[in-house]
């Protein structure tokens, strides 16, 4: 993507899939009752097991975002721009249980935010992610259990699920009083499939989960994974942190969808800092965006977005890591989805960010003389299925 710095390598990636694990609703029509993190499909109950899998990595500037803290964030390339990530990897369940069960092992992206990681996924319309997306993991290591409501017909699917896995972004349940952290929401689907309502949340301890650090001749790197919050107890007590997301998509009609989303989060304060971003004070963020997407042509589509979040104490080091103080960004994406064949689909976005808070939120300019409350960002996007 061009910045100052000239033409940079966001990401290149690979997935490797079998079945369902696959990203749906593009290359194939689903199988399965139920999704995986998708939700309840239209169709009768599968009446045997199904074990598929998949396996994704990446390679870029985005590396760092996509590790998990104890198992790729080697300390051998934290200094390296253009870093490797196995985004996901894991079995993917079906059983003939109830309504229909599916069960995730492994490592996968989270469930949480509209825009989330499973890139395929609707209501998934833009390249860029949102602040939301940024407030929560982006994977999680562990096991994911969602199973089919027997609703009526007339009464639309549902479905209800439970994870318990590691830490954000990790393997291990952390140091101290440690423990797991748990997933659990509902998602609901309109007889019609047009309304999809989902509600997910993440509740686990957020002491000492923040990423490590490898420091190579005095200049410390981020080796990526691990928690965007740091928080730390002197006596290993347990921090709660909760994040709850809500989701509502509609399709007007056949060439008009729109999405809403609401994300809460807190985190409670520890009592150490060691660096000026870590939380000694209970801590909260939220936000809501809405966009839509709109069919221009057959294989045309136009989307904006428009976002408002609020981080009152700036917690997320995203924010306090670059001298923030707390207060609101807003944001405005928009963007064209061009189609070009079944394989090919390209992405031109622009977004626009404004702070209002205390502090500066941005990068400096590239000679590093000031920082900004605005910035404007160009991306072109490039997907190649296969």
């Amino acid at each position: 993507m061009p910045q100052d710095e000239g033409l940079n390598l966001q990401h290149i990636g690979l997935i490797v899939c079998k079945g369902d694990a696959c990203p749906p609703g593009r290359i194939a029509a689903p199988t399965r009752n139920l999704l995986s993190r998708v939700g309840p499909m239209p169709g009768p109950r599968g009446e045997k097991v199904v074990v598929d899998w998949a396996l994704s990595a990446l390679v870029g500037e985005d590396g760092i975002y996509w590790k998990t803290k104890g198992f790729d964030d080697w300390k051998w390339n934290a200094d390296d721009a253009e870093r490797l990530a196995f985004t996901q990897w894991y079995l993917d369940l079906y059983l003939p249980l109830g309504a229909g069960t599916t069960v995730l092992l492994g490592s996968w992206h989270t469930t949480l935010a509209a825009e989330i990681g499973y890139a395929f996924n609707p209501p998934n319309y833009f390249a860029s992610r949102t602040y939301a997306f940024a407030a929560t993991p982006a994977k999680h290591v562990g096991t994911l259990v969602e199973t089919r409501l027997p609703l009526a017909e007339s009464s639309g699917l549902a479905s209800v699920f439970l994870g318990v896995t590691g830490d954000w972004n990790a393997v291990d349940f952390g140091s101290g009083a440690g423990g797991p952290s748990f997933l659990f929401g509902a998602r609901w689907r309109s007889p019609d499939m047009r309304t999809w309502f989902d509600v997910e949340t993440v509740y686990g301890n957020g002491e000492d989960d923040f990423g490590d650090v490898h420091v190579e001749n005095g200049i410390a790197h981020p080796r990526g994974g691990g928690s965007q919050f740091l928080a730390l107890s002197s006596t290993d007590e347990y921090l709660d942190r909760v994040v709850t997301s809500l989701t509502l998509t509609h399709a007007v009609n056949e060439r008009l969808s729109l999405v809403f989303e609401g994300l809460y989060g807190f985190q409670e304060g520890g009592d150490l800092a060691p660096l000026p971003f870590a939380i000694t004070e209970d801590s909260t963020f939220y936000g809501v965006n809405v966009g839509f997407r709109y069919q221009l042509l057959p294989r045309l589509y136009a989307g904006a977005r428009f976002e408002a979040f609020v981080d009152e104490e700036a917690a997320n080091v995203l924010w306090g890591g670059v001298g923030a103080g707390g207060g609101t960004v807003y944001a405005t994406t928009l963007n064209v989805t061009w189609e070009a064949l079944p394989w090919v689909i390209v992405r031109p976005e622009l977004k626009y960010d404004a702070y209002d808070g205390s502090g500066h939120l941005f990068a400096p300019d590239r000679n590093g003389m000031a920082q900004h409350n605005t910035q404007l960002l160009g991306v072109l996007n490039f997907e190649l299925r296969f």
